[in-house]
């Protein structure tokens, strides 16, 4: 099993560290700072998983100041993958880690998701994940803590998140009544990825019981607001290929300069729209941007659709424009000969 190691705390974007509660729980409860990576799963272009990009990946995202990974996720495209896929995909991302990194377990199926979270502990995870089911649905937050309860019980040891994604899973409901039903039912319940715009819930999770839980904000577009409402570890997918911009912008918010903020939020908000008008998902033209960096993660599956190379070239063309290559917005990365092998 893979240790976590002296190399992951005190990274220059931020850190996991343990939190002064522990003693309440089972496991001993990470806090996460800064910016988390969601990384894409990449892809050969038969569909096929092309595991040797990730540890140069993992590399290319430490270099640029990302503090730690969250894995299989939406970004990875965990609906589209098998178990034993999202399981390769684990060990592939956590043998020898220079990043600490969360698995997300979540499924439909509960068996799997439970043989997805032993697996995560198995191979050095740092703490796991897990959505709601998105077919059958918890109706509400007493039958989603039993969801999760069932998932979390089997890694006791290690810190579980619940990962709020309504957009997703249609399963919306306050988290701060979640974190009230699940506080003595999940003892090793560490927080929640929250990936939604209720800024309201979320500061009420974030103060709930003396900041008793790790709260992860999910939305790259909010981010300066999720910082000034109290959020000090964001999880994303444009983390990837901009974390300089946005390390810009919870510089500015330290050193009291808000104007200067809002202005690279904008820059960012920018970025996204230029991802979300080209023609694809999100998704889809954010994993062909990261080739643009040399990190060749290659194409979507299917039900999401591919660019086109003109769809390519017009979003490079507008994020050109926008100065996204510029060294301290989304950088510029040279890839030279060999799959994965990434220089700046």
């Amino acid at each position: 099993m893979k240790t976590v190691t002296d190399e992951f705390t005190g990274h220059k974007s931020g850190h996991v560290s343990q939190a002064k509660d522990s003693d309440t729980v089972s496991c001993q409860i990470s806090r996460f700072t800064g910016l988390v990576a969601a990384p894409f799963t990449p892809f050969l272009g038969d569909g096929s998983l092309n595991l040797d990009v990730i540890p140069e990946y993992a590399r290319f995202l430490k270099q640029r100041g990302v503090s730690a990974a969250f894995i299989c996720g939406t970004t990875g495209e965990c609906t589209s993958l098998s178990i034993s896929e999202r399981e390769a995909v684990a060990e592939a991302w956590l043998h020898e880690p220079v990043l600490p990194v969360i698995v997300h377990t979540g499924h439909t199926t509960l068996r799997d998701a439970r043989r997805l979270a032993v697996h995560a502990q198995e191979c050095g995870a740092v703490a796991v994940a897990a959505f709601a089911p998105f077919f059958f649905k918890p109706r509400n937050p007493v039958e989603m803590v039993e969801w999760c309860a069932a998932i979390a019980e089997v890694v006791p040891e290690l810190p579980f998140y619940y990962y709020h994604i309504p957009s997703m899973t249609g399963a919306d409901m306050p988290v701060a009544e979640i974190l009230e039903c699940a506080e003595s039912r999940i003892p090793n319940l560490a927080g929640v990825k929250y990936t939604y715009e209720d800024i309201d819930d979320f500061e009420t999770c974030l103060r709930y019981r003396d900041h008793r839980f790790d709260l992860l904000f999910g939305r790259d577009e909010l981010l300066m607001e999720g910082w000034q409402h109290g959020a000090r570890g964001a999880v994303g997918s444009t983390y990837n290929y901009a974390s300089p911009l946005y390390l810009r912008i919870l510089k500015a918010l330290e050193n009291g300069h808000p104007d200067e903020a809002r202005a690279l939020q904008d820059l960012a908000i920018s970025m996204i729209d230029i991802c979300n008008s080209a023609g694809v998902t999100h998704l889809a033209a954010s994993k062909a941007l990261m080739g643009m960096l040399g990190v060749e993660c290659g194409p979507v599956r299917l039900p999401l659709a591919n660019p086109t190379p003109r769809q390519l070239s017009a979003m490079r063309d507008k994020l050109e424009a926008l100065g996204f290559f510029a060294p301290d917005f989304g950088g510029v990365v040279k890839k030279t000969s060999g799959a994965g092998n990434i220089t700046k």
